[in-house]
């Protein structure tokens, strides 16, 4: 007995350190990532400033029942509103924000260190590929795989995992977690579902193993998605009042070119396309002619990007001829604008090390710790500043000047709670929401995910910009994005007295907040040193 016991203790002493040092890996990419990203821009410029207070209002409804845009259908974001507006409501945003953030680095590190493994990469290495991901995590369409909380990023973390159960056979745990992704995100887990459906079919050996097969993986990724099939249904199906205008067109080339339509990205992101293609063939070429052990994983990789990079390609080839954005609303180009960079840095990585025989490889190892170690130096600095700056949340690292954070206080103190404000509709202002928690009536930056509300959100910009800009827009096909944000404020602060008292009336408004240089005929309720409130009650 004595001898059992004994045996017993020591085999479960080798369990747990053989957990812990599978655990340790994960621990030390979640710490990295958080270090470069934990603590950047909380509730600021991010997607953080409209999908918590979303989520919020969701679980509360009674919290702003009079904000039109608090109020919208969570469309996709069901399952994201359903965890994360509980947490927002009792941890507050900033709480939320952090955790939320560790839980989608967390799953992302989980995916990169499990594809790690199979690729035969090192932490060092690892760490390495990821910093070369984290310096451009997109190529030309401005999407990112990780940063702040917001349901993308944790249907990124989702999709990794999946990728990972991809380079090992198990295809139906694969579709399960596709379908997790896609109930989180609908485009991030259906594009990269599609991409492995693709990546199936074109295997010899596999040919999605017959109908059978394809329907069993078909109901993993079903069953895993049916937090999406409503919104899925409702957009492809609903119908919108008669417009002028499409809801596509206005989603598309109104609000969000630099995302959807490749006529408005930089010269530099086309550069950056050739570059990233370039250095991932040769980075192919490499491990074609230098095979390892993960050679098999690593062709897997490379050929499941290359697949990703078919809706990319098919976007490019339609954008002259869509006009309205019927497809490229659907975001063909966002799944392999962070799929190559990717797959780029860990193939970059991979090829590097292979070049090297055992005695370079130990010192490419060991330039990569010496690099590592300046990085991480230089980023326990940057955390510990942010870190102090917490103390005075929210401020410059919610781009939140002193002032406009003086004003939000005072409409938070002074004014009714189901009070409704006009406030300028530029993006930088879509803090105001949360930090006053008063109703407002539209913001640039916070749009609407379904039909009906994109026509609600234009209509009402329009009404707010004296009907001039964007119907301009509009009939001249100017792009629009954030310079149209700023053109649309600026017209904003030319309204008259007049205009004014009209938008009160129409949107039964109490107050009107403006700069101070936009003189009107109204009451002053408040003023600082930027800003001015009037009121319509003399």
């Amino acid at each position: 007995m004595p001898e059992i016991t004994a045996r017993n203790a020591t085999e479960r002493t080798i369990v747990n350190t053989a957990s812990g040092l599978r655990l340790f890996p994960i621990l030390a990419v979640v710490a990295f990532l958080s270090l470069n990203l934990l603590l950047v821009g909380n509730m600021g410029s991010a997607n953080e400033v409209d999908v918590l207070p979303l989520a919020k209002q969701f679980a509360s409804p009674n919290w702003m029942p009079k904000d039109w845009y608090l109020n919208q259908p969570p469309s996709y974001r069901l399952l994201f509103q359903s965890i994360f507006g509980w947490l927002a409501e009792q941890w507050g945003f900033l709480a939320t924000s952090i955790s939320g953030r560790l839980l989608s680095y967390g799953l992302v590190a989980s995916g990169l260190v499990s594809i790690a493994r199979r690729l035969n990469l090192s932490l060092p290495l690892l760490l390495l590929a990821i910093s070369l991901f984290l310096a451009k995590q997109s190529v030309a369409a401005d999407e990112w795989l990780i940063s702040a909380l917001e349901a993308k990023s944790l249907a990124y973390g989702f999709v990794l995992l999946a990728i990972d159960l991809m380079l090992a056979g198990r295809y139906l745990w694969m579709a399960g977690l596709f379908g997790i992704a896609t109930s989180f995100h609908v485009l991030v887990g259906g594009w990269a579902f599609l991409t492995a459906l693709g990546w199936l079919a074109l295997k010899p050996n596999l040919r999605l193993q017959g109908i059978r097969r394809f329907g069993l993986i078909l109901l993993c990724y079903l069953v895993g998605s049916i937090f999406a099939l409503q919104a899925i249904s409702q957009q492809l199906f609903s119908s919108t009042s008669i417009s002028v205008i499409a809801p596509s067109f206005i989603y598309v080339f109104l609000r969000l070119p630099h995302h959807l339509y490749p006529f408005a990205w930089s010269s530099k992101a086309w550069i950056a396309i050739a570059f990233y293609l370039i250095v991932f063939g040769a980075s192919v070429t490499v491990l074609r002619y230098q095979r390892s052990d993960s050679y098999p994983a690593q062709m897997k990789l490379a050929e499941f990007t290359v697949i990703s990079l078919v809706p990319f390609v098919l976007g490019l080839a339609i954008a002259p001829f869509d006009s309205e954005g019927k497809l490229l609303q659907y975001y063909p180009f966002r799944f392999g604008d962070v799929m190559l960079p990717l797959s780029t840095a860990l193939l970059f990585v991979c090829a590097v090390k292979q070049i090297f025989d055992r005695k370079g490889r130990r010192v490419l190892m060991l330039v990569s710790v010496l690099i590592l170690s300046a990085i991480l130096t230089v980023q326990s600095f940057n955390f510990k500043d942010k870190l102090l700056n917490l103390q005075q949340f929210p401020n410059v690292q919610q781009e939140i000047s002193s002032e406009w954070k003086e004003l939000c206080a005072w409409v938070n103190r002074n004014t009714a709670k189901d009070a409704v404000l006009l406030v300028p509709p530029d993006s930088w202002f879509a803090a105001f929401t949360w930090l006053t928690e008063r109703s407002t009536v539209v913001n640039f930056k916070l749009l609407p995910q379904t039909k009906t509300g994109i026509i609600d959100w234009y209509q009402r910009l329009d009404d707010l910009s004296g009907r001039t800009v964007l119907q301009q827009a509009v009939s001249k096909r100017t792009l629009g994005g954030w310079n149209l944000s700023l053109a649309i404020n600026a017209a904003y602060l030319k309204l008259t007295t007049p205009q004014v008292k009209a938008l009160m009336t129409q949107y039964k408004a109490n107050y009107l907040v403006t700069k101070v240089s936009h003189r009107l005929a109204l009451p002053v309720a408040y003023r600082n040193q930027n800003y001015i409130v009037y009121t319509k009650r003399s």
